[in-house]
C-alpha cells in the first residue's frame, strides 16, 4: 500500500490532489492556514517513497528559513510515522536566497566570485557598504546633476547617507525586476547615470568577494544564461522543484525557476495572491498569477485549498467579505475559504473597540486586554499580537505608555525605539563617559548627553561600579582594547547588567535580548574599522568615530533593518507591522491604523516620477492606484487572518477611514451584550517543534571547554570579538578547500604555480591580510597536497559536506571538510595544519570524527573510514581507527554533552588562567582583577 493511501485520512480532498498530482507543472492556491505546509510535507514523502526519487534531486523553496528548518523536520517525521528509512539531508531545502548561494558556492568555477564569498546579512550592511565607498561614485559624470535634479523634484537626497539608499534601492529594483540596465541604449541622462554607478557596484562587489541579497540572484542567473553545460548540469540535477510563498516571489526568481524546471516541467508554485504584500521589496503577485500561462493550454494544473484549520468562521467570513469587497479586474483567483472550526468557539468572534478620541480607544483597548487576563482567559501576554500598519502615528507609542503602568510589557523591534532604550542608552552612557576627556564638547550631542545622565544616575546606585569607572576615566590612557565588546563586557560584573542576564522579569528579558543586539552592532563596527585597536595613540580615533559619526547613522535605522528577529521575549505583547506578523497566528489579534487608506497617485505624481521608476515599473500592465488599492486590502486581510479565535479592530471614532468604516461598524463593540467573556476560549500559544541543531564545532567542544562562555554566546546571543591576527590554518583550509571543489566540479583542472601563487593572494586579500613571511610556506603546502592526492582526486564525493541526523529531540549536524568514495568504501577526512599530535588527537578529534561517521552510516551502505589529514606532515593521511564499540562510546558522550545543553546546565568552571584569563566574558564569572 503506497503511503500516500495511508495517510488518506490525514488529507482533504484537495490537499490529496495536491500531493498526489506531481508530474508536470501545478499551481497550488492555499488560502490562510488551509495546511500547505503539510500539504508539502506529504507532497514531498510521495515523491520520495512512491516516485523513488533520490533526495538530492528535489529541491524546495521556503520564504525563511525557520520555515525551512520546520518543513525538513516534518518531512523526517512523516518518514518515520511511516517507518520509512529515506536520508533527505542531501535535499535542497531552504529560501531562494540560501539554496542560490548553495550552487553558486558548489559550482563556484562558472562563477565571477572567487571561493567563500560573502554573503551581506541585509539592507543595512549594502546601505553601509555604498556609503564607505561613495566617493567612488562622486566620481562618475552627472553624479551632482543627477542628485541635484532628485532633490529639486523630491526635496529629498541631500546627504551622503540619504544618496547611498537611494543607489541601494535602485540597484536592488533593476536586480529584482530582471532589467539588464547594462546593456540598455539610451540618450536619458539619469538612466545612463544609473547605468554607470550599477556597473560600479557590481565591480565593488566583486573586488571585495562579497555580495547582497538582490545581485546574489543576478549572478546565478547569468550562471545559468551564459554556461550552457551549468544549465544542463542543473536541469539534469533537479527532478522535482517545489515553492512555497510564490506570491512573494519577484521578477529574477521567476526568470531562474522557470529556467532550471525547463527540462522536466515538474515544478509546483505554492501561495495565495491574496496575500501578495512585498510588492515595495520586488515582489509581484502577477508571478502567481500568470503562473499558468507559461504553459500550454491545460498543461498547468490549478488545485485551490479552501478548508482553513486556523481561523473560527466568523474570523474567516469577515475576512472573505473584506477580500471580495473590491473589483479585481480579473487580477484573483475565484476562492472560497471556509472554516473547519466552526463547532468549538462561541458565534461572535470579531469585535471592534472604540473611543471618542484617540486616548479613550487607548484606554477601552487596555481594559479589554486586562479583562481577558483577569478572567483567566490569557495564560500568557503573547497569546494577543497587537498589529499596525506602521508605526509612523503615536497610537502604538500611546498603547505602550498605557500598557506598562499597568505592568504589561510589550516588545516592539519595528519600532525606531531601539537607541532609546533604558538599557541600551545606559551602556553607551558609560562607555562614552569612560573616554569623555578626549571628545570635544561641541561633539556630545543631546542625544549623548542623555546617554551620560543614565549612566550617571544608574551607577550612584552601585557603590563599586562608581568606584570602578572612576578609576577607569583615571587610567584609560594606559588602556588598549579590541573592540568596545571588551570594555562593555566589564560591565557584566555589576548588579544591573547580572539582574539583565537573570531575566527574572519580562523587562530584563526584552533588555538581555537588546544587549545583545547591541554587542553585534559594536562586531559589526569592530569590521568596518578593520579592527583596529582601541588606543590612546590616536586619543581613540575609533570610539570618537563611532560615537560622533557611525552611531548617527545607525539611529537612522531601525533595528531589524540590522539583525532581522524571529523570536520574541516571553510574557510580553507583541506589537507588530502587518509584514512582520506574515506567517504567525495568535489566539487574539488587535489590528489598529483603520485610519489607513490606499496611496492615490494624481497624474502630476506619475508626472514627477524619474526615468528610472518608469523603466522599472514598465512590464506591469496595472496602473499605479490599482496597484495600490489592491496591496491596501491584500495586507489588512493578511492582518485579519492570523486571528484564531478573537479578531478585534481598534480605533477611535474619528480615525475610521472610509474603507473600514462598513467593516468596523457592522460588528459589535466589545462592551455590547453580543461580546461574553465568560464564552470567549482561547488557544494556547503552540511553539512549533524546533530541535536544537547540535553540531560539534559550534557545541559540543565549546560547550566543554566552558560552559558559561557557551550560554552567553549560543544561548544569549552575546558577540565574542576578534583580533586581527594571522592565521595559517585559516588561509591554508580555504585554499585546499579550493582545490577540492576545483577537481569535484572539473576534470583535470590545470594548475600551475601562477594559479595556486594568485589564488592564494585572493585568500589574502580577501582576509583583509597583507602578504607575509608565510606565503611561500603556504605554497609548498599547496603544491604537496596537489601532488600527494593527485590520484585520489576522482574519487572526491562532496567538499566541506553538511550531514545531519534527526535524535528525538535534538538534530545532529556537521560539516565535514572532504568525503571521498570508491566502489568499496567511503572516506571522511578532516584537514588539520601543523604536526600529529597524540594528546590532541585522543582528546578532541576522534569524538568528531565519530560524530561525521555516525551521520553518514544512514546514508551509505560502504564501509566508512576516517581520517585525520596534517598538511605538513611527510605523511600526512592518519587512519583513525573507530571500533563499533567506540564509536557506541563516543555517541554516548555526546548525546550527555547535549543533554546538558537541552537542560540547560551552565555551570561556571573553576578558574584556568589559560580559559578564564583570555575570556571575554571573565568579568561576569570572577568580577574584576
Amino acid at each position: 500500500m503506497s503511503i500516500v493511501n495511508e495517510k488518506k485520512s490525514e488529507l482533504n480532498e484537495r490537499q490529496l490532489e495536491a500531493v498526489n498530482t506531481v508530474k508536470g507543472p501545478v499551481v497550488i492556491i492555499a488560502g490562510p492556514g488551509t495546511g500547505k505546509t503539510k500539504t508539502l510535507v506529504e507532497r514531498t514523502v510521495n515523491i520520495l517513497v512512491n516516485e523513488k526519487v533520490e533526495a538530492k534531486k528535489i529541491m524546495i523553496t521556503t520564504f525563511t528559513n525557520k520555515a525551512a528548518r520546520e518543513l525538513e523536520l516534518r518531512i523526517n517525521e512523516s518518514l518515520e510515522k511511516a517507518n520509512v528509512n529515506i536520508d533527505i539531508s542531501d535535499m535542497y531545502i531552504g529560501t531562494m536566497h540560501s539554496i542560490w548561494t548553495r550552487l553558486i558556492e558548489e559550482n563556484i568555477t562558472y562563477s565571477d566570485f572567487f571561493d567563500n564569498f560573502e554573503l551581506m546579512s541585509g539592507d543595512y550592511e549594502q546601505h553601509f557598504f555604498i556609503y564607505s565607498r561613495l566617493k567612488e561614485y562622486k566620481k562618475l559624470e552627472d553624479y551632482q546633476k543627477f542628485f541635484d535634479n532628485l532633490s529639486n523634484n523630491t526635496g529629498k537626497y541631500q546627504g551622503d547617507w540619504a544618496r547611498s539608499s537611494f543607489l541601494k534601492n535602485k540597484i536592488n529594483d533593476l536586480n529584482e525586476n530582471a532589467i539588464d540596465i547594462e546593456n540598455i541604449q539610451t540618450s536619458d541622462v539619469y538612466i545612463n547615470f544609473i547605468k554607470e554607478a550599477y556597473k560600479l557596484y557590481v565591480k565593488q562587489l566583486y573586488e571585495a568577494n562579497i555580495v547582497d541579497f538582490s545581485y546574489l540572484q543576478v549572478e546565478f542567473f547569468n550562471m545559468l544564461v551564459k554556461n550552457k553545460e551549468f544549465l544542463e548540469k542543473i536541469n539534469h540535477d533537479f527532478e522535482y522543484i517545489m515553492v512555497d510563498e510564490y506570491q512573494d516571489s519577484n521578477k529574477i526568481q521567476e526568470k531562474i525557476l522557470l529556467l532550471i524546471s525547463k527540462a522536466r516541467k515538474n515544478i509546483c508554485v505554492v501561495g495565495d495572491e491574496d496575500q501578495s504584500i512585498y510588492r515595495f521589496r520586488g515582489a509581484s503577485s502577477e508571478n502567481i498569477l500568470n503562473f499558468p500561462k507559461h504553459f500550454d493550454e491545460d498543461e498547468c494544473k490549478i488545485i485551490i485549498l479552501e478548508e482553513n484549520y486556523r481561523s473560527v468562521t466568523d474570523i474567516v467570513e469577515f475576512n472573505n467579505k473584506w477580500i471580495s469587497s473590491i473589483d479585481w479586474q480579473g487580477n484573483r483567483f475565484d476562492k472560497n475559504i471556509v472554516s473547519m472550526r466552526d463547532t468549538d468557539i462561541l458565534g461572535k468572534n470579531v469585535f471592534h473597540i472604540s473611543g471618542k478620541t484617540m486616548d479613550e480607544n487607548i484606554k477601552n483597548t487596555v481594559i479589554f486586554i486586562k479583562k481577558l487576563k483577569q478572567h483567566n482567559k490569557i495564560t500568557n501576554y503573547n497569546q494577543i499580537a497587537v498589529l499596525f500598519a506602521n508605526f509612523k502615528n503615536n497610537s502604538a507609542k500611546k498603547l505602550e505608555v498605557a500598557l506598562k503602568k499597568e505592568n504589561i510589557e510589550v516588545y516592539s523591534p519595528r519600532t525606531k525605539v531601539f537607541f532609546e532604550m533604558y538599557e541600551i542608552k545606559l551602556t553607551l552612557g558609560i562607555i562614552l563617559a569612560c573616554f569623555k576627556k578626549y571628545f570635544p564638547e561641541d561633539s556630545i550631542d543631546q542625544y549623548l548627553t542623555e546617554c551620560i545622565d543614565f549612566a550617571r544616575l544608574e551607577i550612584k546606585k552601585d557603590s563599586e561600579f562608581l568606584a570602578w569607572i572612576k578609576e577607569k576615566i583615571e587610567n584609560i590612557s594606559e588602556e588598549s582594547f579590541d573592540s568596545l565588546n571588551e570594555i562593555f563586557y566589564e560591565f557584566l560584573n555589576f548588579t544591573y547588567y547580572k539582574n539583565v542576564l537573570n531575566e527574572e522579569t519580562p523587562v530584563d528579558s526584552r533588555a538581555n535580548h537588546n544587549l545583545a543586539i547591541l554587542s553585534k552592532i559594536f562586531k559589526n563596527f569592530q569590521k568596518y574599522v578593520h579592527y583596529r585597536k582601541i588606543t590612546a595613540e590616536d586619543d581613540f580615533s575609533v570610539v570618537k568615530y563611532f560615537f560622533t559619526g557611525y552611531l548617527d547613522i545607525l539611529k537612522e535605522s531601525r533595528v531589524d533593518e540590522i539583525f532581522s528577529e524571529e523570536d520574541y521575549p516571553n510574557e510580553c505583547i507583541p506589537f507588530l507591522t502587518i509584514h512582520q506578523s506574515k506567517g504567525l497566528e495568535f489566539p487574539v489579534v488587535i489590528v489598529f491604523s483603520l485610519n489607513s487608506k490606499p496611496n492615490r497617485y494624481e497624474d502630476d505624481d506619475i508626472s514627477r516620477q524619474t526615468s528610472i521608476d518608469r523603466l522599472i515599473n514598465s512590464s506591469s500592465k496595472l496602473s499605479e492606484n490599482d496597484k495600490e488599492k489592491f496591496d491596501f486590502y491584500r495586507k489588512f486581510y493578511v492582518a485579519f487572518s492570523r486571528a484564531k479565535n478573537l479578531l478585534v479592530l481598534s480605533s477611535y471614532e474619528m480615525g475610521v477611514s472610509e474603507n473600514f468604516k462598513p467593516f468596523f461598524y457592522s460588528i459589535r463593540g466589545v462592551n455590547s451584550l453580543q461580546f461574553d467573556i465568560n464564552e470567549v476560549n482561547l488557544d494556547e500559544v503552540t511553539k512549533k517543534d524546533e530541535r536544537k541543531i547540535i553540531s560539534y564545532t559550534t557545541d559540543i567542544a565549546p560547550y566543554r571547554h566552558c560552559p558559561m562562555k557557551y550560554y552567553l554566546v549560543r544561548e544569549k546571543e552575546y558577540s565574542t570579538f576578534s583580533k586581527k591576527i594571522f592565521n595559517l590554518g585559516i588561509i591554508t583550509h580555504k585554499a585546499i578547500e579550493h582545490i577540492n571543489k576545483l577537481f569535484l566540479q572539473k576534470k583535470n583542472p590545470f594548475l600551475d604555480n601562477e594559479y595556486i601563487e594568485n589564488l592564494l593572494k585572493n585568500i589574502y586579500r580577501f582576509q583583509n591580510i597583507d602578504l607575509d613571511d608565510n606565503f611561500e610556506r603556504i605554497m609548498s603546502i599547496v603544491k604537496k597536497y596537489i601532488e600527494d592526492e593527485k590520484d585520489n582526486f576522482e574519487y572526491i564525493k562532496k567538499v566541506e559536506a553538511s550531514e545531519f541526523r534527526i535524535e528525538d529531540d535534538y538534530i545532529l549536524y556537521g560539516q565535514i571538510d572532504l568525503i571521498l568514495e570508491d566502489e568499496n568504501e567511503i572516506q571522511i577526512i578532516d584537514f588539520k595544519t601543523g604536526k600529529y599530535n597524540e594528546f590532541e588527537y585522543s582528546s578532541n578529534y576522534r569524538q568528531q570524527l565519530s560524530l561525521y561517521k555516525l551521520l553518514l552510516q544512514k546514508k551509505y551502505d560502504k564501509d566508512i573510514k576516517t581520517y585525520l589529514y596534517y598538511l605538513e606532515e611527510d605523511e600526512p593521511k592518519k587512519e583513525i581507527l573507530i571500533t563499533d564499540e567506540e564509536l557506541e562510546e563516543d555517541f554516548k558522550n555526546i548525546n550527555k554533552t547535549t543533554q546538558d545543553i537541552l537542560d540547560n546546565k551552565f555551570p561556571k568552571i573553576p578558574y584556568n588562567h589559560n580559559i578564564c584569563g583570555i575570556c571575554e566574558f571573565k568579568n561576569y564569572c570572577w568580577g574584576l582583577e
